[in-house]
């Protein structure tokens, strides 16, 4: 029994941001509920693969079986502007906010400091067919993790985009979120915050 609860264990801790403890706990649970709950969630997670498509513009997974999905398929949005996020949850975020009307680019990851293979971690190149055959595009906005990965990131999609095309390139603002003390923030925060001051 336990090689079925480490093979298992193992499959959850591929999962991001779940460590052994936390995997091993996975399991366990699922041994506590009734035989309904876990033939339901088994059926939920073939269904998942079945039922769901990634846009072949935006690559953002959604249901449905079409080609591109309804965001990228809106008449009433900026078709000048383009968003760039890392992953689907950034888009949703951004999307719950009400505040963005434009297109959108799930990158799929970031660019690690000194990664030898850019193509391999990002999709650079379909972010850069997306800019040469979508000619309403104006600006695009890098809306990236703010630590040294994302900062990178940027900076290299910065370069990159600029080699082809010219367009507006901005970053989403930075400073001290709201409620935040001084004594507690770091210097770069504070550095953000000045120079985004209005």
């Amino acid at each position: 029994m336990s090689n079925i609860i480490d093979k298992l264990g193992e499959l959850f801790r591929e999962f991001p941001g779940i460590g052994p403890r936390q995997a091993r706990r996975f399991v366990y649970f699922l041994l506590r509920q009734d035989s309904s709950y876990v033939k339901n969630l088994v059926e939920s997670v073939g269904e998942l693969r079945e039922s769901v498509s990634e846009c072949k513009s935006c690559y953002r997974f959604f249901i449905g079986k079409s080609e591109l999905c309804q965001i990228c398929t809106d008449p009433n949005s900026d078709k000048s502007i383009l968003l760039v996020v890392e992953k689907d949850i950034d888009l949703e975020n951004v999307r719950k906010t009400g505040k963005y009307l434009g297109q959108y680019f799930v990158l799929g990851g970031l660019l690690p400091i000194l990664e030898k293979n850019p193509e391999s971690r990002i999709r650079i190149h379909e972010l850069k067919e997306r800019l040469k055959t979508d000619k309403e595009i104006r600006e695009v906005i890098l809306a990236i993790s703010t630590n040294p990965i994302g900062d990178n990131t940027v900076d290299y999609l910065r370069n990159e985009i600029l080699k082809f095309r010219n367009l507006d390139i901005s970053t989403l603002g930075r400073g001290l979120s709201t409620g935040t003390e001084l004594e507690y923030s770091d210097s770069t925060t504070l550095s953000y915050a000045l120079e985004n001051r209005r």
